[in-house]
């Protein structure tokens, strides 16, 4: 009877053990990881990047200014946060700073995108290669690593000034290949956010090459960003809804990794208006993701969403980046896992 008794607590204690049809649970992952189109949070939901780019500590001249919290009002789920590898400013020598800035971001439950600004429209590989290589370096590899269940990488921002077609589309692809393989191998396997040639402007770049970079990098985690202004590409509401109609179709992660109602002529003035709303709306009916220019303290006051940083002093185009009717960011959904 005694043997008994312990065969039938043994086989309690196995039948417990085995679950039912319903009590599956989704396992939790180190990282976002993507699948197809859609970008997945660590622990298994669908999230669609709406956020802001923010300069944090005021392009590194003010190491006081960290307004992450008055981000997280607007109902953001992302900040792509600008930083440099080399630049005179003291913030970014400062790598506490960083730590800092990652940490008040997730904090805020906002997933941080962190993007280096050195080589903006720069066409020399090697600078670009070299500039992203600061990623692998052990006192930034550690703060990363840190914060990796959530960070997403953005190695080099707006890489290439041309739209690099042809041979030189071969040679933009080669040029991330590398990237991918010395950040991979460096075991930073978050999410990258590989930035569209001719100063990220380039959506249908990643028509073209974006299956085959996702297939080369061993972990499968791109994410692949343009940056939305589109005088040249698709400057009326039908020609955006063309573009991002047919992205939609790719079945890689496209997010715009810049929207803004303002574009830089060639000299440099923003003189140029952008439909910001429209992309905004054809973004959200194809399930893109955006990401809008900028929190505060640019060289072009009308394309600051706030005039000092605080959410209660948002400008006219903030409160259309805020607040437009579905498709405005205080409706982006923020993931379960938080």
């Amino acid at each position: 009877m005694k043997n008994l008794a312990l065969i039938l607590f043994a086989s309690i204690l196995i039948q417990a053990c085995i679950p039912t049809g319903g009590g599956t649970s989704t396992p939790k992952l180190p990282n976002i990881t993507v699948k197809g189109k859609h970008i997945i949070a660590p622990c298994g939901d669908t999230i669609l990047l709406k956020g802001v780019n923010y300069a944090v500590y005021n392009w590194g001249w003010n190491a006081t200014e960290n307004l992450f919290h008055e981000i997280a009002l607007s109902g953001a789920n992302c900040v792509r946060i600008v930083w440099y590898k080399n630049n005179s400013a003291s913030a970014y020598s400062n790598l506490s700073l960083l730590d800092s800035a990652i940490s008040r971001c997730v904090q805020q439950k906002m997933i941080p995108i962190l993007e280096l600004h050195d080589v903006t429209c720069s066409n020399d590989t090697t600078a670009i290669i070299t500039t992203a290589n600061y990623l692998t370096q052990n006192t930034v590899k550690t703060i990363l690593l840190k914060y990796q269940k959530w960070l997403i990488l953005n190695p080099v921002n707006e890489a290439g000034y041309v739209q690099w077609n042809g041979n030189n589309e071969t040679r933009f692809k080669l040029m991330y290949q590398t990237i991918i393989s010395n950040l991979r191998n460096a075991g930073l396997n978050m999410p990258l956010m590989l930035d569209a040639s001719d100063c990220g402007q380039h959506l249908n770049l990643w028509k073209n090459i974006g299956q085959a970079l996702q297939t080369f990098d061993p972990k499968h985690n791109l994410i692949f960003s343009a940056h939305a202004y589109w005088s040249a590409y698709a400057n009326t509401s039908t020609a955006i809804n063309h573009l991002l109609n047919d992205a939609a179709t790719w079945n890689i992660p496209i997010v715009l990794g810049e929207i803004a109602n303002k574009q830089d002529d060639n000299a440099g003035n923003c003189s140029l208006n952008v439909d910001v709303a429209a992309v905004m709306q054809a973004a959200h009916n194809n399930q893109i993701g955006y990401l809008a220019w900028v929190w505060t303290n640019d060289n072009c006051a009308a394309r600051q969403m706030t005039s000092n940083g605080n959410f209660n002093t948002l400008t006219s185009y903030g409160n259309t980046i805020v607040n437009s009717s579905n498709y405005g960011i205080k409706f982006a959904k923020k993931s379960k896992c938080w």
